[in-house]
């Protein structure tokens, strides 16, 4: 009877279990059958929305039109710096902002068609029944969204740095710690706004702008070793050309207090700026295709060819140098520097291995330029300049109607020219080296002599006809004289016969 039983046990429980794996089967083939039918529909599962839009039920195409008005066009987009200061608007059109519309419908349309057969039912099925709402991405012009980080927000938020720096007073220096500021970390903003969203429709929309320190470029650490004069040079002017001073004296203020680290390299015309009438230059005498005009700024060159010299004699790196067409009377012929905005400039590199403080002012017709650095970065130099052929000068004459007749001024003064070339000597534990600095040629300037008009001669005055008699006029014309006058007695003279 027990081996009965146990058969008849078996046989039960294989039966069942059959009973359980053709109902496994069967239900796994409706679902298999209705994850097939949904996944061919081509429709957006019910019950999934995108920025709180309904889209479940439509397909694709239908779906971007349906979202595409149901979102407002967003009017203002609100950049907001958190903490560190006050939100501001600005119109949405000037980041060009708008939705991405065929994402939002991707992502909706994949809510039950990822992952395994399992996940894809669970995931219709919470649509069903609780809903899935799914973010919309923005879209920006990144260009036009860079501007307004750099320009728009930059200027509400921005705090420039403030670098340390030395006073030089009564032959001491005197340094100042910098100051950080505040900048605008303009990746990291971007970054923001790509991954930005929007849950709901909305008419404006809050960009995060993410700030950041901004350290001094100069710190107190590199100005520590600043402690001797490296160079000095000085050049004379005539203070009682009161425009050219006043240029002289604008352009040493802007130079001064310059300082230029390790490595780095000084702009003359970086440094100074354009020379414009609104920034204070007046007219001077400048030099124009070899002649001598007016023009704004006339004078700075003095300043830049004193920094040059300088420059020189500390021992730092020329770049970028040019020389006048001429011969200037403040630096010796071959140590000029002339610059020109956007043209000519005077670059020099930093080789030592520690900063340099420039120091420059223009005062009772001396213009003076300084060179600080650390005492271990001094070196012996001497510049050594080597005339060429002279080219002498000629005469220009040029009338000048305001003179008197047979006045003569000499109104500019001839200079000579000369092919010069210059070097510089370094000097170390006995050993020289000898650097090639320039070569350069300068034409003459011829002397410029004006002088009044030549008089005009005086008009010979007509002469009278005698008025003939009767018996003059009644007898015929007579024969020509020996002495070649006119019969007629007029009195105009002829040639000679």
């Amino acid at each position: 009877m027990s081996r009965r039983r146990t058969r008849k046990t078996r046989a039960g429980g294989r039966s069942r279990s059959y009973a359980l794996a053709a109902a496994a089967l069967a239900c796994a083939g409706l679902i298999y059958g209705a994850d097939r039918r949904f996944d061919s529909g081509g429709k957006i599962a019910g019950g999934v929305s995108v920025a709180g839009v309904p889209l479940g039920g439509h397909a694709p195409g239908a779906a971007a039109s349906v979202l595409s008005k149901r979102i407002p066009e967003s009017t203002v987009v609100r950049l907001n710096p958190g903490k560190s200061g006050k939100p501001m608007n600005l119109p949405a059109k000037h980041v060009g902002l708008g939705y991405d519309i065929r994402r939002g419908v991707s992502d909706a349309y994949l809510v039950g068609r990822k992952g395994w057969i399992g996940e894809r039912y669970a995931d219709r099925w919470r649509a069903r029944s609780s809903g899935v709402n799914l973010p919309l991405f923005a879209n920006y012009n990144k260009g036009a969204l860079r501007w307004v980080l750099l320009n728009t927000a930059a200027e509400r938020y921005e705090l420039k740095p403030k670098d340390a720096s030395i006073v030089a007073d009564g032959g001491k220096l005197f340094k100042y710690r910098g100051q950080s500021g505040i900048a605008i970390d303009v990746p990291a903003s971007l970054a923001r706004a790509e991954a930005f969203q929007v849950t709901a429709p909305a008419t404006s929309v809050e960009l995060p702008v993410i700030l950041k320190e901004a350290r001094p470029s100069v710190t107190l650490e590199d100005l520590a070793p600043i402690d001797s004069v490296l160079a000095a040079y000085t050049t004379r002017y005539n203070p009682g050309q009161r425009d050219r001073s006043t240029n002289v004296r604008l352009a040493a203020k802007a130079v001064d207090g310059a300082i230029v680290k390790a490595g780095e390299t000084f702009s003359y015309n970086g440094r100074v700026g354009p020379r414009v009438k609104a920034a204070g230059y007046r007219d001077a005498i400048i030099f124009v295709n070899g002649k001598m005009e007016p023009g704004t700024g006339g004078g700075i060159c003095q300043v830049s060819s004193t920094l040059y010299n300088a420059a020189l004699l500390a021992g730092l790196d020329i770049r970028q140098r040019s020389k006048h067409s001429m011969a200037v009377v403040y630096v010796p012929i071959g140590l000029d520097a002339t610059v020109s905005y956007g043209q000519l400039d005077l670059k020099f590199q930093n080789p030592l291995k520690h900063a340099i403080f420039i120091r420059a002012g223009a005062s009772g017709g001396q213009m003076t330029t300084t060179i600080y650095g650390a005492a271990s970065d001094k070196k012996d130099i001497r510049i050594v300049r080597k005339l060429g052929r002279r080219i002498p000068y000629g005469t220009v004459t040029e009338v000048n109607p305001s003179l008197r007749p047979g006045r003569r001024l000499v109104s500019e003064r001839g200079v000579a020219g000369y092919a010069v070339s210059v070097q510089r000597v370094f000097s170390e534990n006995g050993k020289e080296r000898v650097e090639k600095v320039s070569s350069d040629v300068y034409r003459p300037h011829p002397v410029v002599v004006q002088v009044g008009p030549t008089p005009k001669p005086a008009p010979t005055p007509p002469a009278q006809a005698a008025a003939p008699d009767a018996k003059t006029a009644s007898a015929p014309a007579a024969a020509p004289a020996k002495n070649g006058a006119a019969a007629n007695g007029a009195g105009k003279q002829g040639s000679n016969q």
